[in-house]
């Protein structure tokens, strides 16, 4: 709906930069040229027009000043004293296709401080509820991605297959958002973010329907993995979102707040789930999961405006097209090949991302094992909690709320670091543009106490300690898992800026896809070696990553200067 506003939003704009760029304009015949340029009636000029001596005037400097803030640039000839109307000759040269590139008006935002099809230059709280609607977003389908985490055994028992292939159904969600964020990142680049986020989103609601209705395991896994596809706009390209909303600074503030949203509504969905199975049924984990996205999803339909601005540029550019009848204006967003070559192009984009850029490679491996690590570990605690104490799935499931707790301290803490380092900066440090590297500060500090939350865990997992030192230990997992996420995607996210979509997309189709097959791993693995012996080898995997975030923060500058992405910048 808000995307259908703008669009007649750009209308008004075009009709007022067309009658503004006619010569011997005034403003007393604005209302009037507004009024005639929108009427049916309204014949395009033609092309005589076009050629009259009256077209070859220059506009007043007057005039010029009270130009719109996006113009159309155009080389104006010097004005003669007695100019003739141009001969055949001329009008044939005018038309031959190697001067019609010559010809054309570049529509770009050239007024970075007022004009509204930059997002940045919203009112705050026009940015802030545009905000807020990704965040529900982003919550309401990050819960249905792991709300039938919890509910294994009683699903299993009546779809009559075993717990460890009831994990399936988690885990083809998560292989579906890897597969479509493969896609989704491209695609809003060249479609805009509206309809990415709008119309998959409307089959992921009928996919969840058919979850929470499924007759059996084989339907229940299909509608699972179809979610998980059409959910991968909203888990994946909300990065991007905020670049085109936010300045770098901006992001910085906002970014650990906005980020608990992917990070909290998967942990806090085998909560509520496990409490719901108790009271109601495990269908109904999928009911609460509908309603709850259903209802943001109408609001996001009816409020989400469209935020990628060389989008709303291109809406501009065509309604001069037809206000002029001429094919002169063009954009940014727009080349000489069709929309499906630059698709196609565009499409393999993830996959050059994570094959070719070096700091999503070394990056990327890293948020890979983390989350590994993550998912492994959340598909434990059944038999961490359960088996060890005896504790029921509901108390069970407040080892969650531990981790929320500690993705809550992150979040406080973060500006709190940030404040520290830039007290302790030198006055020559300060009075210099800080890298971007620093944004991975909070990681450096938390990479340590992610391996040590997961050995406290594993080591004293036994009926003689209390489970309060285990519920200790998650808020700590959480605090370090939070940090990690938040400060790598603030950094991916701050260096590519405008690719950051694509950027992320390839990182979480390669995480999500990984994730998806140690999730049904997990089971057999404590099953067979146990709980302690599971942890500790997790543990180790949270050493081996240690030291990443240090080693781009060294050498972050140096990664950078490879992208084919990244601007240089001198620092």
């Amino acid at each position: 709906m808000q995307t259908l506003i703008e669009y007649r939003r750009q209308k008004k704009q075009a009709s007022l930069i067309h009658g503004r760029d006619q010569p011997n304009y005034t403003g007393a015949e604005r209302d009037d040229q507004e009024v005639a340029t929108n009427s049916p009636d309204t014949e395009a000029p033609s092309l005589s027009s076009e050629y009259s001596p009256d077209c070859q005037t220059s506009t007043s400097p007057g005039i010029r000043a009270r130009l719109p803030p996006l113009v159309a640039s155009r080389k104006q000839p010097s004005p003669s004293p007695s100019p003739s109307p141009p001969s055949d000759e001329d009008l044939i040269k005018e038309k031959r296709p190697d001067d019609e590139s010559k010809d054309k008006i570049s529509v770009s935002c050239e007024d970075k401080q007022n004009d509204q099809a930059d997002p940045h230059n919203w009112s705050n709280g026009k940015r802030l509820w545009t905000t807020a609607i990704l965040f529900l977003l982003v919550f309401s389908q990050g819960w249905v991605s792991a709300c039938d985490s919890n509910i294994a055994k009683p699903a299993s028992k009546e779809l009559h297959v075993s717990q460890t292939t009831e994990t399936l159904a988690t885990a083809l969600f998560l292989l579906g958002i890897s597969a479509g964020s493969l896609v989704v990142g491209p695609l809003s680049e060249e479609l805009g973010r509206n309809p990415v986020y709008l119309v998959p989103s409307m089959f992921y609601l009928c996919f969840t329907l058919g979850d929470a209705l499924t007759p059996n395991f084989g339907a229940q896994i299909t509608f699972r993995f179809l979610a998980g596809v059409s959910a991968s706009p909203a888990l994946s390209i909300y990065g991007g979102s905020l670049a085109d909303l936010y300045t770098t600074e901006e992001r910085e503030k906002l970014w650990p707040f906005f980020a608990l949203s992917p990070l909290l509504s998967p942990i806090l969905a085998p909560v509520a789930a496990a409490w719901i199975e108790d009271y109601l049924s495990w269908r109904w984990v999928y009911w609460i999961g509908l309603a709850l996205s259903g209802a943001v999803y109408l609001l996001a339909f009816l409020c989400l405006p469209e935020t990628f601005s060389p989008m709303i540029i291109q809406w501009r550019t065509h309604h001069l097209r037809q206000l002029t009848g001429s094919d002169k204006y063009t954009c940014d967003l727009e080349g000489r090949d069709s929309l499906g070559k630059r698709l196609a192009q565009n499409l393999s984009q993830p996959a050059k991302f994570f094959t070719t850029e070096p700091v999503i490679i070394t990056l990327g491996f890293y948020l890979i094992v983390v989350y590994v690590v993550i998912f492994t570990f959340l598909n434990g605690f059944e038999f961490i909690f359960t088996d060890t104490y005896g504790l029921s799935p509901g108390e069970t499931g407040l080892a969650f709320l531990g981790i929320c707790i500690g993705a809550l301290i992150s979040t406080a803490l973060a500006p709190l670091i940030d404040h520290f380092f830039k007290s302790t900066s030198t006055t020559e440090e300060k009075s210099q543009e800080q890298p971007p590297e620093h944004l991975l500060i909070p990681a450096i500090i938390a990479s340590p106490f992610f391996a040590i939350s997961i050995f406290w865990l594993g080591w004293t997992n036994y009926k003689s300690i209390s489970y309060w030192s285990d519920y200790a230990a998650t808020i700590l997992f959480g605090y370090s898992m939070t940090a990690i996420f938040v400060s790598s995607y603030s950094y991916i996210i701050n260096i590519y800026g405008t690719w950051s979509s694509s950027a992320l997309g390839s990182i979480t189709m390669a995480r999500y896809f990984v994730a998806s097959g140690m999730l049904v791993a997990a089971r057999p693995m404590y099953q067979g070696i146990g709980v302690h012996w599971s942890l500790t080898f997790l543990g180790c995997l949270g050493l081996l990553c240690l030291p990443v975030p240090s080693l781009i923060y060294r050498y972050g500058k140096w990664l950078r200067k490879k992208s084919q992405f990244i601007e240089d910048e001198e620092e």
